[in-house]
């Protein structure tokens, strides 16, 4: 936006998160950017759009962090006893809360 430059870095830190150590090698690539653009300055090493633990777009499209599926059938009494519900119910609600909710967020 206008003179401002919002970079994205891209690692791949194993199973680990690494913020801290990914944020110390952006600072080093950046120290040598500013090298090489004499009047460049750096306004703040994150500008928000690494969307460290809040909900993006971004992350949505490309994705962040690991991602794991699991399934399980649950007996309908013990849904019934535990979750005080309907496997229906909770099918509902799995629709209308989750696919059509977070599609209108």
């Amino acid at each position: 936006s206008g003179k401002y430059a919002h970079v994205r870095f891209k690692c791949f830190t194993g199973d680990a998160m690494g913020m801290n150590m990914v944020s110390k090698g952006v600072n080093k690539v950046v120290e040598s950017i500013l090298l090489k653009f004499p009047g460049s300055e750096l306004l703040g090493l994150s500008g928000n759009f690494c969307t460290d633990k809040k909900p993006s777009a971004v992350n949505w499209i490309d994705g962040r962090g690991k991602s794991v599926s699991a399934e399980a059938i649950i007996p309908g009494d013990i849904v019934a006893s535990v979750l005080k519900s309907t496997p229906e119910d909770i099918g509902r609600l799995n629709m209308h809360k989750n696919l059509v909710g977070s599609a209108l967020a």
